[in-house]
């Protein structure tokens, strides 16, 4: 008789695997007794491993249809900074217009709407929409008021429509301005190189061999001038005819207006030359740039090089020029006046003859020499200081600027023993009070006002 096979009496009953009760389980083991269980040495054989339980969210959208003005300002931003207006993800809405008003034409205005960008990293800058002629406004582009009389620049949107924006929107100020050595000065081989984005200016209206007029400069102090420096108007006092070689030798590369190293970053300190502190009734004569100034035993020539400089085997060699200081308005070299002198080396330095200031760049060492009483010439000051000792003493001395100015600087004849005087002088430009060095005292910028106007329509809720 044949033996039948036992019939179970649930269909999956030899397919389903046999579950161990016996030992102690927790309630989700129970909950899942046929999930595998661990094998290794830091937990019993019969662990079981559960998949963690899904993350449920629940996310919702307002409508408010809410006009909102954001404003800030003023504020100071060191090279490198940023005002972040805004940076907000999960709305939707209109922008209606942005407004960014500046005290440098440098400072980049940064727009991000969902996938639009109007411009990598560093923005749009005055400078490069003044550049291009956009200074009225546009139904949908970026556009900038030229310099202000209080000095001020303005960057503007102001889309005929509301644009919408429908997930993300980024409004960004920013400072790319790296700050520099060479305010009123000449920068090296006469160039000056931007952060990548940044326009390149195309003339260097912030070097040396320029002269800025104006009434306001006749009655003020050596104290006020400095400040009057940078917040004179109109624009043509930040003209300058030295060109930017790093423009014309990089052609694909945007160009901007003016400069950047205006408004804060022109900030500086005026000092009184020491001579000048000890002597009164001197005078100043120049010659021009490239031209010896005395034809006397042992006068030192300066290089011939054109104002402000010629090319020489690919560097540039900046022109200079010779500034004499005589006793009195004899101008007799022999002279002899009290004075203590040190080499000029690296100095910045100014002169202000009436309601003007004129700016003939960095002192050249090694290039100040002093009439030697004993000798009866012209010797070269070597290191230290020299003494001008009076009756039958050392007379008059020079020293020499480079790039120096355009032209002969008229005579000056100096009437103020401070800073704090009015009157005509001469001395030294400093980087601004508070600051380390140069670059970073031209490396800052003020916004003064920050608007941003926009109607929120949706907010999306995690």
């Amino acid at each position: 008789m044949s033996k039948k096979m036992k019939q179970h009496y649930y269909d999956d009953e030899g397919i389903m695997s046999m579950v161990d009760y016996s030992t102690p389980r927790s309630s989700q083991d129970l909950s899942s007794p046929n999930a595998p269980r661990q094998q290794n040495g830091n937990q019993p054989s019969d662990t079981v491993i559960v998949p963690s339980s899904p993350v449920h969210q629940t996310t919702r959208v307002i409508d408010d249809n809410v006009f909102i003005t954001e404003r800030v300002g003023p504020i100071e931003l060191k090279s490198g900074e940023t005002i972040d207006m805004l940076s907000l993800t999960g709305e939707a809405g209109d922008i209606i217009s942005i407004e960014v008003v500046t005290d440098n034409p440098y400072a980049g205005v940064y727009l991000e709407m969902d996938d639009y960008k109007n411009r990598e990293v560093v923005g749009l800058t005055a400078a490069e929409l003044i550049m291009r002629n956009k200074v009225t406004p546009h139904p949908k582009e970026f556009y900038a008021e030229d310099i202000r009389e209080d000095g001020t620049f303005v960057v503007k949107y102001s889309p005929e429509t509301p644009d919408a924006y429908s997930d993300r929107i980024k409004i960004q100020v920013r400072n790319d301005v790296i700050g520099t050595n060479f305010l009123y000065q000449m920068p090296t081989n006469q160039r000056l190189k931007m952060r990548a984005g940044l326009p390149l200016p195309l003339n260097l209206g912030f070097a040396a061999g320029s002269s800025i007029t104006d009434t306001q400069l006749i009655a003020s102090s050596i104290d006020d001038a400095a400040i009057l420096l940078r917040k004179l108007g109109p624009k043509n006092m930040y003209d300058s005819p030295i060109r930017n070689l790093e423009a014309l030798h990089n052609p694909s590369a945007p160009v901007g207006a003016y400069h950047p190293y205006m408004g804060k970053a022109a900030d500086v300190q005026l000092f009184i030359a020491n001579s000048i502190a000890t002597v009164t009734g001197t005078r100043i004569v120049s010659g021009a740039p490239g031209v010896k100034a005395l034809s006397e035993t042992g006068f030192p020539t300066p290089n011939d090089a054109l104002w402000p400089g010629k090319m020489v085997g690919g560097t540039v060699e900046a022109s200079e020029q010779q500034f004499i200081v005589y006793k009195d308005n004899t101008e007799n070299s022999s002279a002899a006046f009290n004075a203590l002198i040190s080499e000029f080396g690296r100095v910045n330095i100014f002169f202000k003859i009436g309601d003007t200031i004129y700016l003939a760049g960095a002192a050249v060492e090694g290039k100040t020499y002093y009439y030697d009483a004993g000798t009866s010439q012209w010797q070269q000051h070597l290191d230290g200081t020299h003494a001008h000792n009076g009756a039958g003493g050392d007379g008059a001395y020079m020293f020499t600027c480079s790039p120096g100015l355009p032209f002969k600087l008229p005579k000056l004849d100096p009437t103020v023993q401070d800073t704090a005087t009015s009157g005509d002088g001469y001395g030294s430009i400093q980087p601004a009070a508070g600051t380390v060095s140069g670059k970073d005292s031209t490396g800052r910028m003020l916004i003064h006002e920050v608007v941003v106007r926009r109607k929120r329509k949706k907010t999306l809720l995690l």
